[in-house]
């Protein structure tokens, strides 16, 4: 590595040992983290039933958005 970058990240430790925002030290956390497959971190119970969400779909059973807000609420009012 060129001299440049190394002086670039020193400036970056620096700069991280004095920082006391919480919020940008989440949002570097957040970076550095490795990439993550959402899958892989629902439980066995969310994956099941978005399995069954998208078999349902498939076999068409469906209802469009306005009914099922409408059902909504109706269980809501009752």
């Amino acid at each position: 590595m060129n001299a440049s970058i190394e002086a670039r990240k020193l400036s970056i430790i620096e700069y991280l040992a004095e920082l006391e925002d919480e919020n940008i030290i989440q949002q570097i956390e957040n970076l550095l983290k490795p990439r993550v497959d959402f899958w892989d971190e629902l439980s066995d119970r969310e994956k099941s039933l978005i399995k069954q969400g998208l078999k349902d779909l498939e076999q068409g059973k469906r209802i469009d958005f306005q009914q099922f807000m409408k059902e909504q609420r109706n269980r809501q009012n009752s």
